[in-house]
């Protein structure tokens, strides 16, 4: 016969049980997916494509690797129907898996994408916020070439005579009132160590050239060398620039 007191003795000398909590509850802790990273470190773009990617090949190789052994099964004469429905549970359960991996990828790309953008847009506005005296180097394209000034006027050079030569100066500056083009002259054109001259520059206006046209005739008794002299308009003593061409061999 038991007494109450052989049955508390038994009760206390039971085996605690090596499970704790219901087993439904364990499995969905051993589900779970791990910790994220820290806010600190947070993962770049690649890393959660490259993670959704992997995560996708897996699914997809587990997939195969199980019809393989159904296939092989059912080849031998093991496979019995009534798995089935157990394995199709099981590759729906891993496609769901694989659908809400993508799906958290998808939401992780776009935060990420988001939060370049605010950081770009705030970059932007600081280099707007950047002291007005300190001037932005802008560098202009190589075939650009230099506007005249509103106080200067486009040179145009051609020669005559048949010598090649090349202009040096693009620019003059403007009369300080209207004059006409046989109004303005230019003294004889001379190299610096000596010889004949080029005399007898003409201006002129060409409706297709813009600014003013100067005619400069060489002859063969010009040396070659660089060549160069005053250009007045009637009237000014102060100079309109300096025409300077060279002359080739």
């Amino acid at each position: 016969m038991t007494t109450p007191e052989d049955a508390a003795n038994d009760h206390v000398r039971r085996p605690a049980p090596d499970r704790h909590g219901p087993r439904r509850a364990r499995g969905a802790q051993a589900r779970e997916s791990p910790a994220g990273p820290p806010p600190g470190d947070e993962p770049t773009i690649s890393e959660a494509v490259s993670n959704a990617v992997k995560t996708g090949y897996d699914v997809i190789a587990e997939n195969i690797k199980h019809g393989r052994e159904a296939a092989e099964r059912f080849r031998k004469g093991e496979y019995n129907i009534r798995e089935v429905p157990g394995d199709l549970e099981e590759m729906g359960l891993q496609l769901l898996r694989l659908a809400r991996e993508l799906s958290a990828t998808t939401f992780d790309v776009c935060e990420r994408l988001l939060k370049e953008l605010r950081r770009t847009s705030a970059g932007g506005d600081r280099a707007q916020e950047l002291d007005p005296f300190r001037p932005s180097i802008s560098k202009a394209p190589a075939t650009a070439r230099p506007a005249a000034p509103s106080s200067q006027m486009k040179l145009t050079i051609r020669f005559t005579g048949g010598r090649n030569a090349s202009a040096r100066t693009e620019f003059l500056s403007r009369p300080a009132s209207h004059t006409a083009p046989d109004k303005i002259s230019a003294t004889p054109l001379s190299q610096r160590a000596g010889g004949e001259p080029i005399s007898g520059v003409t201006f002129e206006v060409d409706m297709a050239v813009e600014g003013l046209v100067a005619i400069v005739a060489i002859s063969r008794r010009h040396r070659p060398g660089v060549y160069s002299g005053l250009v007045f308009a009637e009237g000014q003593d102060v100079p309109l620039g300096v025409l300077a061409i060279e002359v080739f061999a």
